[in-house]
C-alpha cells in the first residue's frame, strides 16, 4: 500500500489509471456492451443516456494498489432493479432465450439497504455487485437515515463520508474522475477530509465520525484537523448517542479494533473523546467511567511500547500471535484494558448481577455473548488472578491449573497477556522482570501439557466414584470430585487404580 500511495505521489497532478484484472475486465467490457445497447434503444430522443461509473472504496482500494471485492455500480437515471432486470434480459437474449447460468448470471433482489433507496445485487463472473442510483441526501433532524432522491454524480461524490472515498471509476471512458476536486490529492497525501463541511457532514450522519476513524486506522491516514475537531464538540457526541444505534457502533469498532492499526485508531477515539463507547450509562457509577477514560489513556500512551516488548521476547510473541489470530480474543484483549478498572464491581440485570464491564460490552457496544461473558470474567477476577499468578513457582501444578488455566480454559493466553500488560503500564520500571515471569510461566504451562488443562476429564468417573465409595451418586460428588481433580493434576503420571485407592484413603 505504501508503495501504491508513493506511485499515486509521483503522478503529482495527473489522473492515475485503474488497472483491472480478469474478472473486473469481463464485468466492464459487459456492462459496456449492455450500456451501448440500452442507449441505442432509447424509448425517447429525451431520453439521456445511460452512463455506469464504479464508486467509492473499490476506486480508493484499486488507486492504493490494492484487490477489492466490492463492486458497487453507479446508475445515472435508473433504479438498481430496473437495470439488473433489464440487464438479465439482455444476457437471456445473448444466449438464445436459453436460461442464463445461475452461478454466473444469477439475480438476487436484496432487502433494501435503507428503505428509502433500491438497491439490487447480482453475481457477474464470480463477483457479487450492488447496482444502485446515484443519489442526493437529505436528513431529518433525529436521524441518520436520509430522505433519498436521485442525484448526479457530483452530489453523490460531494454526500459522502470522505473525499477520497469519493472517486469514480467510469466505465465509458476509463478514467477516474474526482468530483470533489480533492478526492485524488487526499490520496495522495493519505488525507482524510470530508466533502462538505464536516460539522454538517457528522451532523447529518454522526457514524461518519467512526468511520473516518476506521479508515485512518486501516490504511494509516490521518485525518484533517478541521473533522478532528468537529468530532470533539458536544453537539456532534451527543447526536452520535442519539442518532446512531449500538449495533451500527458495534460494527465500525470492531473494525476497528481488527483492523491493521487498532491502537491509532482508539487513540483517535481517545483524542476527540468518545467516551460514551466504554461507558456504563446506568446512575451511579460516575466514578468508574472515569477510572476507564484514564485507562483508555493509558492504553493509547503505553500499548505500542509494551507491545513491542513481548514481541521481543519469543514465547510471549507467539501467545500475542494466537490472541491476535482470534477475533474474539483480540477485540476482548483491548477492551481488557479498557474496562479493567471496572474490578469486580457488579451491576444489576434483571434479578441478577454481572460485572459492570460485561455491561457496558453488552449495552454500550452490542457485542456478542462470548466477548460479554469473557471480558465481565477476565475484568472482574484480575486481581485474583494476579494475586496468584504473582506467586505461581511456589504453588502446586494443581493450583495453577484450578487458578490461572481451568476457569479461562482456552482463553488463558489472553488472561496472562492481559495480567503482563496490566502489570506494566502499573510498574513501568519492572517491564523486563514481567516479561520474564510471563515468559517463564508460558513455558511452564507447555513443558506440564498444561495448555488444555480445562479439558481433563477424571480418571473416574462420577458412577465409578459412587460405587467405590458404595454410595448413591448426590451433592456430596462434587466436592470428592475437587479433590480428585486436585490430587490428578498434582499427580499427572497416576493410573485408575491409583486413583481409587487415594479415594479409599481419604474416604476414611
Amino acid at each position: 500500500m505504501f508503495r501504491a500511495l508513493r506511485l499515486l505521489r509521483q503522478m503529482s497532478s495527473s489522473v492515475p489509471q485503474i488497472r483491472l484484472n480478469e474478472a473486473e475486465t469481463q464485468i466492464v467490457n459487459l456492462l459496456n456492451e449492455y450500456t451501448r445497447y440500452f442507449n441505442e434503444h432509447k424509448t425517447s430522443a429525451t431520453q439521456q443516456p445511460l452512463e455506469l461509473r464504479i464508486t467509492g472504496g473499490w476506486v480508493r482500494d484499486k488507486l492504493l494498489g490494492r484487490e477489492s471485492h466490492d463492486i458497487d455500480i453507479g446508475i445515472d437515471h435508473l433504479s438498481g432493479v430496473d437495470f439488473v432486470t433489464q440487464l438479465h434480459e439482455y444476457i437471456k437474449a445473448q444466449n438464445g432465450g436459453k436460461s442464463v447460468e445461475s452461478g454466473v448470471y444469477k439475480i438476487e433482489k436484496n432487502p433494501e439497504k435503507s428503505k428509502h433507496l433500491e438497491t439490487c445485487t447480482t453475481k457477474l463472473f464470480g463477483l457479487s455487485i450492488d447496482f444502485v442510483n446515484l443519489r442526493s441526501e437529505k436528513y431529518a433532524e433525529d436521524s441518520r437515515i436520509p430522505q433519498i432522491e436521485v442525484g448526479t454524480a457530483e452530489e453523490d461524490a460531494f454526500r459522502r463520508d470522505a473525499t477520497l472515498n469519493s472517486l469514480f471509476y467510469n466505465l465509458t471512458t476509463g478514467q477516474v474522475e474526482d468530483f470533489t476536486g480533492r478526492g485524488l490529492q487526499d490520496l495522495r497525501d493519505g488525507v482524510l477530509r470530508t466533502p462538505l463541511d464536516p460539522r454538517r457532514t457528522f451532523l447529518d450522519d454522526p457514524l461518519r465520525c467512526l468511520r473516518l476513524i476506521r479508515f485512518a486506522s486501516t490504511y494509516n491516514f490521518r485525518i484533517d484537523e478541521l473533522a478532528l475537531a468537529a468530532m470533539r464538540e458536544d453537539d456532534i457526541k451527543q447526536k452520535l448517542r442519539e442518532k446512531i444505534s449500538r449495533e451500527r457502533i458495534n460494527v465500525e469498532f470492531k473494525k476497528i479494533v481488527m483492523g491493521r492499526n487498532p491502537v491509532y485508531g482508539l487513540r483517535l477515539i481517545e483524542d476527540v473523546g468518545f467516551y460514551q463507547l466504554f461507558e456504563c450509562e446506568q446512575p451511579g457509577y460516575e466514578s468508574g467511567n472515569e477510572a476507564v477514560k484514564t485507562a483508555l489513556k493509558e492504553l493509547v500512551q503505553k500499548y505500542d511500547s509494551v507491545e513491542q516488548e513481548l514481541k521481543n521476547n519469543e514465547t510471549l510473541n507467539s501467545l500475542l500471535e494466537a490472541v491476535y489470530a482470534s477475533d474474539i480474543s483480540k477485540q476482548s484483549l483491548f477492551l481488557n484494558l479498557i474496562l479493567y478498572p471496572w474490578g469486580d464491581e457488579k451491576i444489576a440485570l434483571g434479578k441478577h448481577t454481572i460485572p459492570v464491564p460485561s455491561q457496558v460490552v453488552q449495552d454500550a457496544l452490542k457485542m456478542q455473548l462470548k466477548i460479554r461473558d469473557l471480558v465481565g470474567l477476565c475484568c472482574s477476577t484480575l486481581e485474583k488472578y494476579n494475586s496468584a499468578y504473582r506467586q505461581w513457582s511456589n504453588i502446586a501444578r494443581s493450583e495453577i491449573a484450578t487458578t490461572l488455566l481451568i476457569p479461562y480454559k482456552e482463553e488463558w493466553r489472553l488472561m496472562l497477556l492481559t495480567n503482563i500488560i496490566v502489570s506494566i503500564f502499573r510498574s513501568p520500571q519492572n517491564t523486563h522482570e514481567l516479561v520474564e515471569n510471563g515468559a517463564r510461566f508460558a513455558r511452564y504451562v507447555q513443558s506440564q501439557n498444561l495448555e488444555d488443562v480445562h479439558n481433563t476429564k477424571l480418571l473416574l468417573n462420577g458412577k465409578e466414584v459412587a460405587a467405590a465409595l458404595n454410595r448413591k451418586p448426590g451433592p456430596w460428588l462434587s466436592e470428592t470430585n475437587a479433590k480428585l481433580l486436585t490430587w490428578q493434576l498434582d499427580n499427572p503420571s497416576c493410573s485408575k487404580q491409583d486413583m481409587e485407592a487415594y479415594l479409599l484413603s481419604i474416604s476414611g
